[in-house]
């Protein structure tokens, strides 16, 4: 039996939306300033609170990558299906498109924490980027493998990742090891399966605190929701009828009622559920709606720098936090404490470096790994950058 063809797998604008959720991680990371502003304080200062306060909710920027990454997977794995290509070939572009880059960064910055640490005499690690040998054999294993995050359950010492921001990574992963296990066992009826995975995974979610199941690090401790949410919106687009589009509206919507319901959780500092699920249903109807201007939005051209970001996004994701941490290093070096630096300083002097290295990393090493999209078209998102 012959697959119907998707209608639009090309959701091209998913990039400005990587682009924009880069972006904010890059300013979460950036953004060191932890003063407080009393009544007699200067007006500066309120604004400098203000603007640090923002940088601390741009972790939102994740969920965002997630519910894209579902959309970008599935249209890979649609494409695979389709074409009636091997399994084996969509793990090999997973592990040539994810793995290289991020070794080359892994190793190169603990190579360059480890010898500045030494010279700077703790500076770097006091700032985050710890010494190598300070890591054990099972949690230099997790870091390489991307498995760091539920490893320790299985064998080894405790949980540690080298590069922090490799966690969303290693989720990833998971993901994608689901995804082709859709993809083996129910070609024919991937969004079925996808349907039952969800089901299953918020079962678990929801037993485990109950059951006392230590379920951290693992996609269902509840994570592959945010990127079903992007499944379900990839099945709307290209295969879903005008009642299935609105039915996805109304889920995206209760996704946001359900999060809102825990009114207090939203206003808390610390990053909790409510306030990730909240992101991850609201950007995903905001995308639904906003596909029908998906060449708009890439004709632009006051949009070309989110582009850009977007093409980039994975690099950017790999390089921003390195440069970020190893400059705040050198503040501590110089007798500067990073938290008091105002975000008019730091935010430029991490961001300018983070962005252009980023580029550089782009053209010399992460375009190495990237599938070379045919001359005639763009590439499809699914088959650019599939990240977080």
């Amino acid at each position: 039996m012959e697959l119907s063809k998707p209608r639009a797998p090309r959701y091209a604008s998913l990039d400005l939306w990587r682009g924009v959720a880069c972006l904010m991680v890059l300013v979460n990371h950036a953004v060191s300033f932890r003063g407080v502003a009393r009544p007699s304080d200067g007006l500066m200062q309120h604004v400098n609170v203000a603007i640090s306060a923002v940088s601390q909710r741009m972790w939102i920027g994740v969920p965002i990558f997630f519910v894209i990454s579902g959309y970008c997977i599935t249209a890979a794995l649609d494409s695979h299906r389709r074409k009636q290509r091997s399994v084996a070939e969509y793990f090999l572009r997973r592990f040539r498109r994810i793995f290289p880059p991020y070794w080359v960064v892994l190793i190169a910055t603990a190579s360059i924490a480890g010898v500045l640490d030494v010279v700077f005499s703790g500076a770097v690690s006091r700032n985050g980027l710890f010494r190598p040998w300070w890591f054990s054999a099972s949690q230099w294993f997790g870091s390489f493998t991307l498995t760091e995050i539920w490893r320790a359950h299985i064998f080894g010492s405790t949980k540690a990742l080298y590069l922090g921001q490799a966690w969303t990574l290693c989720y990833e992963e998971q993901f994608y090891a689901v995804s082709g296990a859709l993809l083996l066992l129910c070609p024919r009826r991937l969004f079925s399966g996808a349907v039952g995975v969800s089901g299953a995974v918020a079962l678990v979610a929801l037993a485990a605190p109950r059951l006392n199941l230590p379920v951290d690090g693992f996609f269902f401790d509840g994570n592959w929701l945010q990127f079903s949410l992007g499944i379900l919106l990839y099945y709307v687009v290209n295969y879903g009828s005008t009642m299935a589009r609105t039915l996805a509206g109304v889920v995206f919507a209760l996704v946001i009622v359900a999060a809102a319901s825990y009114g207090a959780a939203l206003l808390n500092t610390e990053k909790n559920q409510a306030q990730v699920y909240l992101v991850a249903g609201g950007f995903s109807l905001v995308a639904l709606w906003l596909q029908k201007f998906d060449a708009r939005l890439m004709e632009a051209p006051i949009l070309g720098p989110l582009r850009s970001c977007g093409l980039m996004c994975y690099s950017l994701y790999l390089v921003h936090m390195p440069v970020a941490m190893l400059i705040l290093a050198a503040f501590r070096a110089a007798g500067i404490a990073p938290e008091s630096l105002s975000p008019f300083i730091s935010l430029p002097v991490c961001a300018i470096p983070a962005l252009w290295l980023s580029w550089q990393f782009h053209l010399t090493v992460e375009r190495r790994f990237m599938r070379a999209p045919a001359p005639e078209r763009q590439p499809v998102v699914g088959e650019q950058l599939a990240m977080a």
